[in-house]
């Protein structure tokens, strides 16, 4: 493949992180190359996939890199599509990298970077407050499992917690917030945008399914029904390993709106039980092994400034480790697993379940990438919500 340039801009009209997101949901693979008038050295991101793998900056590499880039607010780049071959050293997902690198500019960690025409002439983008939901947008649409579309009027809730419900659907235009109900009240977790799927891969795969949370449009919304029946075929053609990592992984983003929804309404969402526990995984270091769950317990703990977050909790027949298609800001790279006395675990191959994902329609891989990227998500509000406490 020949060497082209397929994008060009400014960081001053789409941020890095939304740069990321665009030509991570197109599976992308190249180089962002980033010139700020500032800085002597030109900046590069090497992304294969779509993910990041490795980035560069005179005497600075890998995420360190990668991470000084979110200050260059009045860079310019340009996106060269061709083979990368560089060593992967960024093992982070790229909703995590986006997530960390935005919130460490917030903390001031980062230097803000500008031009002298940008102090002049540009308003500064980042406006944040506390009270912002993050806005989780899908990969591109295929159209081809969309057999209907449906318009829902602002303050509609499309989906309510603790309601039966198999629907499945794809937002086509609008935004809606996603709400998690607790008996001390209402939280907004999200808002979603165009993309993004409304339901979870179990909640329309399992009869009879209840939804864990409300999601209500925000405005006028479009949405698309998706075939059902075509993604069930496509699910029941799975095998039981491929179909459990979904299930544990669904699991998981349960628990971590849970705890969202906890912080979210000021309750403490720190522990230390696991000080009495086993380490089987360091988020410090990259270990890739993966493991199935066979007795016992394992916690998913993230250190953060405020004290160590409990994020979930797994059980028998749950996969923790690290499950390369499936980045969801957890272990092993950001965060660590704890384990009970009675825990039991073999470990996994997921050599035959790699090539299997690499077999499935673009649309499924969407829908786990989007679960991933939910987990990623919601789990980064969490760290917000817990820093603005201290």
């Amino acid at each position: 493949m020949s060497s082209k340039v397929v994008l060009k801009g400014s960081i001053a009209f789409i941020e890095l992180g939304e740069l990321l997101q665009q030509l991570g949901s197109s599976g992308s693979t190249g180089i962002v190359k980033l010139v700020c008038e500032p800085i002597a050295d030109p900046g590069y991101i090497y992304l294969k996939d779509g993910n990041p793998v490795n980035a560069e900056c005179g005497s600075l590499k890998g995420i360190e890199a990668l991470n000084s880039f979110f200050g260059w607010t009045s860079a310019y780049f340009e996106f060269i599509q061709e083979p990368v071959t560089c060593q992967t050293v960024i093992k982070k997902s790229r909703m995590e990298i986006i997530l960390d690198g935005l919130r460490m500019l917030d903390d001031g960690l980062i230097t803000e970077i500008r031009s002298e025409v940008d102090d002049e002439g540009t308003e500064n983008k980042r406006g944040k407050t506390e009270n912002d939901l993050p806005v989780i947008r899908g990969p591109v649409i295929d159209y081809v499992y969309v057999v209907d579309e449906e318009e829902f009027p602002d303050g509609t809730d499309v989906v309510a917690q603790d309601k039966f419900g198999n629907w499945f659907w794809v937002i086509l235009a609008g935004k809606m917030e996603v709400i998690r109900i607790l008996p001390e009240g209402g939280a907004p977790i999200v808002r979603l945008a165009d993309g993004a799927y409304i339901g979870s891969i179990v909640s329309f795969l399992r009869e009879g399914n209840v939804r864990s949370a409300t999601v209500k449009a925000i405005g006028n919304v479009q949405l698309g029904v998706l075939d059902s029946e075509l993604i069930s075929r496509e699910y029941a053609a799975m095998t039981d390993d491929l179909q459990s990592i979904l299930i544990s992984v669904d699991k998981r983003l349960r628990q971590v709106t849970d705890v969202c929804a906890k912080a979210v309404l000021k309750q403490d969402v720190t522990s230390d039980k696991q000080k009495k526990m086993k380490l089987l995984i360091s988020q410090n270091k990259n270990e890739n092994k993966c493991m199935r769950i066979t007795a016992g317990e394992a916690h998913v703990i993230r250190n953060s400034p405020a004290g160590d977050i409990h994020l979930c909790t797994l059980t028998e027949g749950d996969f923790a480790g690290a499950i390369p298609f499936l980045s969801t800001s957890h272990e092993p790279y950001s965060a660590n697993l704890y384990a009970s006395r009675d825990f039991k675990a073999e470990a996994f191959d997921l050599t035959k379940v790699r090539i299997e994902y690499d077999k499935l329609s673009q649309t499924f891989k969407n829908m786990i990438e989007y679960l991933s990227t939910s987990i990623s998500v919601t789990t980064g509000r969490i760290l917000d919500l817990t820093r603005s406490k201290q």
